[in-house]
């Protein structure tokens, strides 16, 4: 058994800097917003790091946000989540994961003497695999010394107006343009994207976030390893992939992360009956309660593997354990990858 999922932090040393910051609690609340944010910030970092604190909220009210944010470095992102699963009931604030979108989309931002503003900053979105591209140009003239500029800003305004999670994990591509290559590329400010980048993510992309019912899509294709085309040779294998289309609807839902996989080995037709039989009850067991949704298996060299996204990898082993105990699953490599972009289901399914 195996994870690439990056090794937890020792709930030990989350429970210390919530402790710490409960115990300093009463304390922080009677400063100033700013004074706040960086006194829980030194905190944070005597236990903790690749992770920051924001506060979102007014300097009166009596209860504030308090986001945790890796600054969009979704390597962070499992640490962030654990924290925030850690984290106490506090009187004085509400904890959150990952800065949320702003408010008030429509702001200028400055940099070394130049603002920009978000309504001059213009995006086209189009497609890149499962995720979302965007194409940038500005609306108005950048003087040349402060193209650079421009560009960094434009990436931190972005930030801002989708959230923390979407522009890490949603979107892909991103690419400056003086005009797109697409002559009827629709132009949208950013102070406006919001709701036209949520449209696109479920009508051109189908991403409605619904699990699917009934009998699901599938469509397989066959891939070939080793031996280059006209060179004569055999190639080495073959892998034959199925991929559940009907998937696609709760792709990159923040809840289902992580890629679990169940790689048994098949020796003959025999066999691999029993093991797709597994794995289909497997589906069964994680789809049912809306744990996870097997998105796509790959029968290669004597192994058929099955990944399934899910939001709680302990939960859903859990679940499953009947199963794993199984004479069938004797031959079981288990593994568990951070994959909240889902790379692994659209190597596949974009064909």
């Amino acid at each position: 058994m195996e994870s690439d999922v990056p090794t937890p932090i020792d709930p030990a040393t989350i429970a210390a800097f919530w402790q710490a910051f409960s115990d300093a609690e009463a304390s922080l609340h009677a400063l100033p917003l700013r004074e706040r944010v960086e006194q829980g910030n030194e905190l944070l970092e005597q236990h903790l790091s690749g992770l920051a604190l924001e506060l979102s909220g007014g300097a009166e009210d009596e209860v504030v946000d308090l986001i945790v944010t890796a600054h969009g470095s979704s390597d962070r992102f499992p640490l962030l989540m654990q924290v925030v699963a850690a984290a106490p009931r506090l009187r004085h604030h509400r904890v959150r994961a990952f800065r949320e979108r702003t408010r008030q989309p429509d702001f200028p931002i400055g940099m070394d003497g130049f603002e920009l503003s978000t309504a001059e900053v213009l995006i086209a979105l189009g497609q890149d695999d499962g995720q979302a591209a965007l194409e940038i140009r500005f609306g108005r003239e950048i003087p040349q010394d402060f193209q650079d500029h421009a560009r960094n800003m434009a990436f931190i305004m972005i930030d801002h107006v989708l959230g923390e999670y979407d522009f890490a994990v949603k979107v892909g591509a991103v690419d400056f343009v003086e005009e797109s290559l697409d002559p009827d590329a629709e132009w949208t400010p950013l102070s406006l994207l919001p709701p036209v980048f949520d449209r696109y993510w479920v009508e051109a992309l189908g991403r409605t976030g619904e699990f699917p019912t009934g009998e699901h899509e599938w469509d397989g294709m066959t891939l070939v390893f080793g031996g280059a085309d006209g060179d004569g040779a055999e190639p080495r294998d073959e892998a034959i992939v199925m991929i559940n289309r009907s998937a696609n609807p709760v792709a990159m839902r923040a809840d289902l992360a992580y890629a679990l996989t169940l790689d048994l080995a098949v020796a003959d037709g025999d066999e691999l009956e029993a093991v797709r039989d597994l794995q289909d009850q497997a589906a069964t067991l994680l789809e049912l309660p809306q744990l996870g949704i097997l998105a796509y298996t790959m029968t290669r060299a004597g192994r058929r593997k099955a990944v399934y996204y899910v939001g709680d990898e302990q939960m859903a082993k859990q679940a499953l354990a009947p199963l794993l105990l199984r004479d069938e699953a004797a031959s079981l490599e288990l593994s568990v990858t951070f994959d909240p972009a889902w790379s692994g289901y659209f190597e596949f399914a974009v064909h």
